[in-house]
């Protein structure tokens, strides 16, 4: 399994910052012109744009979870139904 955060349309050094001020521990991707967060909204589409957004992309490519209210639980048991298969 691997763990990566998405920062879309930031500059590489407030992402930087930001990271470090909370003691992120994975890596963070920078999509500095947002190509990935359109790719994602075209697949799933938050009625408010609320952030932060919580996708569980599975072996296959596809998302298995997707919330922008995070919810731990639901999150570890995608991860687990995906890693069963």
């Amino acid at each position: 399994m691997v763990i990566w955060g998405i920062v879309s349309n930031e500059s590489p050094e407030h992402v930087g910052e930001y990271a470090e001020f909370l003691g992120v521990e994975f890596p963070v991707l920078n999509d500095v012109d947002g190509s990935v967060d359109r790719l994602y909204d075209l697949e799933f589409a938050f009625p408010t744009g609320a952030y932060p957004q919580d996708f569980v992309v599975g072996t296959d490519g596809r998302i298995v979870y997707a919330s922008n209210e995070p919810d731990l639980e639901a999150i570890e048991q995608a991860v687990i139904d995906e890693l069963a298969e």
